[in-house]
């Protein structure tokens, strides 16, 4: 009988310190879940934080680059017209000399 007695503290005491085991074992997930929450709830707060960071800097650089380009742009269509203005003021002198010499050879023709 003794045998079964002490066969039977142990197993009492293997549930009991099992028990103890499993509380400690929930008590530490519980304790990483809520660790594992917090770093979450930071990680978002510092992508959300970055996130607003780099779309102000995105936009102000789309913005600066915008009106550096409107100016550009500018520059480029009144080189573009002063270019033309020279053009047409190269033709119209060539058709004036053309037509200079036309009359010129086709009155020493007669």
């Amino acid at each position: 009988m003794s045998n079964i007695s002490s066969g039977m503290e142990t197993i009492c005491a293997d549930i009991v310190n099992s028990h103890a085991q499993r509380n400690k074992s929930i008590r530490d997930l519980q304790k990483d879940v809520k660790n594992l929450r917090d770093d979450a709830r930071k990680f978002v707060a510092d992508s959300r934080k970055l996130h607003q960071e780099m779309a102000k800097s995105l936009n102000e650089t789309l913005t600066k680059d915008r009106e550096d380009l409107i100016k550009e742009v500018d520059s480029l269509r009144r080189d573009f017209r002063k270019s033309q203005k020279e053009i047409r003021s190269d033709l119209a002198q060539g058709s004036k000399t053309w037509k200079e010499m036309q009359k010129t050879l086709s009155g020493k023709r007669k």
